[in-house]
C-alpha cells in the first residue's frame, strides 16, 4: 500500500512538473513574439525628424508665441520641435546655440538673424552640411538659407509711420525707440516709418535711442530723450517692450501730453490701448509665424518646393479694434 501511495505521489509530481514545463515553454513563445513584435514595431516606426527652433530670447511672450504655434504644427505633421535660445536677448549665445545644432545634425533649423553678417556664415554652413535653414522674425537674405517666415518688416515700419500721421495733429516731434540698434528687423521698421514721416512736412524725427528689447531701458531712454528734448510729443516703439517702458517713462515725468505707439500685442500694451494710454500698436502673428516654419520645413523635407519669402500678416489696432484682440 506505501509503496502504491508512493507511486500514485511520483506520478502527480511528474504531471505538475510537465504542467509547469509546458506553461514555461508557452510563456517563453509569448515572450519572444512580444519582443518580436516590439522589433517590428521599431523597426517600422523611425524617430521622427528633429527640428531646433532657436529664439531671441528664451521667455519672451512674443518667442512663446512662436514656440506655441511651432508646437502645433509639430503634433500635425508628426515632428519634433525643441524651442531653445538665451535667457536674455544675447547674438553670441544665440550663434553658440546655432553651432550645437549643426554639430548635432539635427533635421532642420529654424532662428532668428539677428545680424545677417555674422549668422550668414553659420547658416551656409549647415546647409552645406544637409541641415536645412529657415530664418524666421529676422532674415539673412545673403544667405544660403531655405525661406524667411516673418513680417515684412519695412512694410510694418511703413505701416506704424501711417498710423501715426492718421492720427497725430499738427506740428509735432518725434522720438523713437529702437528695440535693437544691431537687429536688422528693427533698422528695417525704422527705415520703414521714417520714409513716411518724411512726407508729412509737420512731422519730424528729434532723436533715436535703443532699448536692448528691455522695458526698463526703454523707459529710461525715454526719460533721457524727453528731457533733452521737452517739445517732443510723440513716442514710437518699435519692438514689443518700448511702448510699456515709454508709457512708464511718461508717467514718471507727468508727461500726459505724449502721444504713444508701439508695436505688438503685448498684454500691457493692449490694456494701457483700452484705458487711452497708448494711441496705437502695430501687431504681428507669430503664433502664426512658428507654425508656417514648421509647415514649410516638412514640406522642403518631403520634396516640396517652398517659397523663399512667406510674409505674415500685420495690422493696426487701437481703441476702435482692440477689444476684438481679447482680454489678455
Amino acid at each position: 500500500m506505501t509503496n502504491k501511495k508512493w507511486t500514485i505521489s511520483l506520478a502527480v509530481l511528474f504531471f505538475l512538473f510537465l504542467y509547469v514545463l509546458i506553461q514555461f515553454v508557452v510563456s517563453t513563445q509569448k515572450i519572444e513574439k512580444t519582443v518580436e513584435q516590439l522589433r517590428q514595431t521599431v523597426h517600422s516606426s523611425p524617430a521622427l525628424p528633429h527640428f531646433v527652433l532657436i529664439s531671441q530670447e528664451l521667455d519672451n511672450l512674443y518667442w512663446r508665441e512662436i514656440e506655441r504655434g511651432a508646437k502645433e504644427a509639430a503634433k500635425h505633421y508628426h515632428v519634433n520641435v525643441e524651442y531653445i535660445g538665451p535667457l536674455r536677448t544675447n547674438m553670441d549665445e544665440q550663434m553658440k546655440l546655432l553651432e550645437k545644432a549643426i554639430a548635432s545634425r539635427v533635421d532642420g533649423i529654424i532662428v532668428q538673424s539677428l545680424n545677417d553678417v555674422r549668422f550668414t556664415p553659420l547658416i551656409n554652413k549647415a546647409m552645406a552640411q544637409g541641415i536645412p535653414v529657415i530664418t524666421i522674425d529676422t532674415d539673412a537674405p545673403l544667405s544660403r538659407r531655405l525661406s524667411y517666415v516673418g513680417t515684412n518688416n519695412l512694410e510694418a515700419g511703413k505701416l506704424l509711420g501711417q498710423a501715426v500721421i492718421s492720427r497725430v495733429n499738427g506740428k509735432k516731434k518725434i522720438g523713437v525707440i529702437i528695440g535693437s540698434d544691431m537687429s536688422a528687423n528693427q533698422n528695417l521698421r525704422l527705415e520703414g516709418f521714417r520714409s513716411v514721416i518724411a512726407q508729412n512736412p509737420l512731422l519730424s524725427i528729434a532723436a533715436i535711442a535703443s532699448s536692448n528689447i528691455s522695458r526698463i531701458q526703454a523707459s529710461i531712454q525715454t526719460e533721457k530723450m524727453l528731457r533733452a528734448h521737452p517739445d517732443i510729443s510723440v513716442m514710437v516703439g518699435t519692438s514689443a517692450l518700448d511702448a510699456i517702458g515709454i508709457l512708464m517713462a511718461t508717467k514718471n515725468l507727468n508727461r500726459k501730453d505724449v502721444q504713444i505707439f508701439g508695436f505688438d500685442n503685448v498684454t500691457e500694451t493692449l490694456q494701457a490701448i483700452r484705458q487711452g494710454q497708448i494711441v496705437a500698436t502695430i501687431i504681428q502673428q507669430p503664433y502664426d509665424m512658428g507654425y508656417s516654419a514648421v509647415e514649410l520645413m516638412v514640406k522642403h523635407l518631403s520634396g516640396q518646393h517652398i517659397e523663399k519669402e512667406h510674409f505674415t500678416a500685420i495690422k493696426i489696432v487701437d481703441k476702435t479694434n482692440v477689444q476684438q484682440e481679447g482680454t489678455e
